[in-house]
């Protein structure tokens, strides 16, 4: 509110269900700010943030919120097991093991858990210090796929990771973008977005790839 000049000034953007969009541009150019403006968190100060012709309001905010998963650099996990991560805040006795079977698989975690000795039902440590970078993030998206989003925000994700694991992270998005989950990336790398259908340059609002 006390800035001079809009972070964005006629800046147009259209996402089409199943796309990939990676978004690139230096610090300050705005990359977080659009993301929280898709996200919800921040409304935009004039124009309007349509999603299928209707404009996000808190009408339609907790509908948007059951379709839409959020993978930032530091994922949140509890000293549980595995099976508690991905179905985050499900009772027990109330976790669909089969579908938690298939998003593991999908995250690219399905070895990870046939390596150790009690599968699933693994307990991770406090925010999963028995998993590695890579695997604390592939619990993440797991976890966005056992609810069921239709889209999914990675948050510089990778940022803090080395090469090789955020090749296998990538490998884990590429291998989730079936057409139908929609997927936008913040990413300072490009090796991040390499799978994506389009990247688009912030500071230039230029669309990079098509």
């Amino acid at each position: 509110p006390d800035n001079a000049n809009p972070v964005f000034d006629n800046f147009n953007l259209t996402i089409k269900k199943g796309e990939v969009i990676g978004l690139v541009g230096p610090s300050g150019a705005g990359k977080t700010t659009l993301m929280n403006i898709l996200l919800g968190f921040l409304k935009p100060t004039s124009g309007a943030y349509l999603i299928d012709d209707v404009a996000l309001d808190e009408v339609h905010k907790k509908a948007f919120y059951k379709k839409v998963g959020y993978v930032q650099q530091q994922v949140y996990l509890i000293d549980g097991t595995i099976a508690e991560n991905v179905a985050f805040g499900c009772e027990l006795d109330t976790i669909d093991y089969k579908k938690l079977e298939a998003v593991l698989k999908k995250a690219n975690l399905w070895d990870v858990i046939e390596s150790t000795p009690n599968g699933y039902n693994e307990v991770i440590g406090e925010n999963g210090t028995k998993l590695s970078g890579g695997q604390r993030q592939r619990v993440g998206i797991a976890r966005a796929l056992y609810f069921d989003s239709e889209i999914l925000f990675f948050d510089e994700a990778t940022s803090s990771l080395d090469s090789e694991t955020e090749k296998e992270i990538t490998n884990s998005i590429n291998n989730i973008s079936d057409g139908n989950l929609t997927i936008i990336i913040i990413a300072h790398r490009m090796t991040t977005l390499e799978h994506c259908d389009r990247i688009i340059d912030i500071n230039t609002s230029k669309i990079e790839r098509s």
